[in-house]
């Protein structure tokens, strides 16, 4: 695989969300902070990211804001940190933290959800993508909840990298939902590149259609804008991972995931 067109050296994480379905886990701690093997998920992903070459982090927080503050300034081995508070992080959902970063936004970056478990070389695939844009899937997880990716694999995009293989495509439709007229092609992990230029389309969609409560997120968008805009995807088919957000994801991470990630 050859280098990406810009070095990508900024990720914003995403880590608002009230955690609602989780708190018999973290009571009333936000979930990037829940503990997995001694750690936090927030710290795994900053330590993984610094390792790949990211100095700066911004995190958009809303939900019990100043346990991010106190618990992350203690870390060392992480990028240089960043927050910004999401005010109205009660009503909405994904993609209005994105919008409040914006501003602070001035080259292409990794985007990254707070509550994932994840093999490193999942940044890796992405950092080093050739374009500007893409959204990572990976095979089948039944965990529950899945995000579907749907849309067309190019198949003479298949490269081998790390020891592994991916398969690049276009997306087609981003949802939760069933349509049976289009392929699945695999779930949406929750680790994205994402440029300026894709980055003002969004929050150009979302400020035309801004109302409270407004609980769409982020990939809702992108499914909406893969209409008049080539989006990719790269497909890693065994790519261990999980987002945490219920207990039956807390018990499948503690019993499945981590125990792959360690071996």
């Amino acid at each position: 695989m050859t280098s990406s067109i810009s070095k990508i050296r900024t990720v914003v994480i995403l880590a608002a969300g009230m955690g609602i379905r989780l708190r018999n886990v973290t009571g009333l701690l936000p979930k990037g902070l829940l503990e997995v093997g001694g750690k936090s998920l927030i710290s795994r992903s900053l330590g993984s990211l610094k390792n790949e070459g990211i100095d700066r982090a911004i995190i958009v927080t809303g939900f019990q804001q100043s346990h991010y503050h106190e618990h992350l300034h203690k870390l060392g081995n992480t990028p240089e940190l960043e927050f910004i508070h999401s005010k109205k992080f009660a009503e909405t959902g994904s993609m209005h933290s994105l919008f409040v970063a914006q501003s602070y936004l001035n080259e292409d970056f990794l985007l990254l959800e707070s509550d994932l478990l994840y093999e490193s070389r999942a940044l890796n695939y992405v950092i080093n993508f050739e374009g500007p844009d893409v959204v990572l899937v990976s095979g089948k997880t039944n965990s529950g909840d899945e995000v579907y990716v749907y849309g067309e694999k190019l198949k003479e995009q298949t490269v081998t990298i790390n020891s592994g293989k991916f398969i690049r495509g276009e997306i087609t439709k981003i949802s939760k939902k069933p349509f049976p007229s289009l392929s699945v092609q695999g779930e949406l992990v929750g680790i994205s590149k994402i440029s300026i230029k894709l980055l003002n389309q969004m929050c150009e969609y979302h400020e035309a259609n801004l109302e409270f409560p407004c609980s769409r997120h982020y990939e809702e968008y992108i499914s909406d804008l893969c209409s008049t805009t080539e989006i990719p995807f790269i497909k890693v088919e065994d790519l261990v991972w999980t987002e945490i957000d219920d207990q039956s994801h807390y018990e499948r991470a503690l019993k499945k995931i981590l125990p792959k990630l360690i071996k």
